[in-house]
C-alpha cells in the first residue's frame, strides 16, 4: 500500500509540474535533454540519465555481451530504469495497469524484463550490469504516468 501511495503521489506531482510548465512559457518548447549519441559502445559502460520526461543513454547501441548501465536520476521526482528485450518500438506499448497500478505498461507482455534498478530517489545513482545478446531493447521508466509522458527510448545490441 505504501508503494502504491508513493507512486500515486509522484504521478500527481509530475502532472502538476506539467501543468505549471505548460502555463508558464512563451508558447515555445525546448527539448528537456539532448538526443542520445548514435555511436556504438562496446560491451562496457553506458551512462543513463532519467529526467522528466526522458530516458537518455549516452549511446543507443552496444555490442553484445556484458553491459553496465550507470543510471542517475537527474529529475525532480522518483524514477526507475527498466530494460525490456522486445521487438516492439519503445514508444508503442499500450498503457494500462501493471502490478495493480494504473498508467503503466504491462512488463509481462511487453517483452522480457532483462534488468531494472527499482525505484530511484531524486539524485540517486545505481549500477546495473546485464549480459545482453543481440537484439532490440526498450529502456523505460514504468512508474505510473512516466512512460506515457515520454520516458522511453529504443536501444539496439549488435
Amino acid at each position: 500500500m505504501v508503494r502504491f501511495l508513493r507512486h500515486w503521489v509522484a504521478a500527481i506531482a509530475a502532472s502538476v509540474m506539467l501543468v505549471l510548465v505548460g502555463c508558464s512559457g512563451s508558447g515555445t518548447s525546448t527539448p528537456s535533454s539532448p538526443a542520445a549519441s548514435p555511436t556504438t559502445a562496446g560491451a562496457g559502460e553506458i551512462a543513463v540519465t532519467l529526467k522528466e520526461w526522458a530516458v537518455t543513454p549516452s549511446t543507443t547501441t552496444a555490442s553484445g555481451g556484458s553491459v553496465t548501465f550507470n543510471v542517475t536520476n537527474g529529475g525532480t521526482v522518483p524514477h526507475e530504469f527498466v530494460a525490456l528485450r522486445t521487438d516492439t518500438p519503445a514508444g508503442d506499448f499500450p498503457i494500462g495497469t501493471f502490478e495493480g497500478e494504473p498508467q503503466r505498461i504491462d512488463e509481462d507482455t511487453a517483452g522480457e524484463n532483462v534488468g531494472e534498478t527499482g525505484d530511484m530517489n531524486v539524485g540517486g545513482t545505481k549500477t546495473l550490469t546485464i549480459d545482453l545478446p543481440p537484439g532490440h531493447y526498450a529502456l523505460v521508466c514504468n512508474l505510473p504516468g512516466h512512460y506515457g509522458q515520454g520516458m522511453h527510448t529504443d536501444f539496439t545490441v549488435s
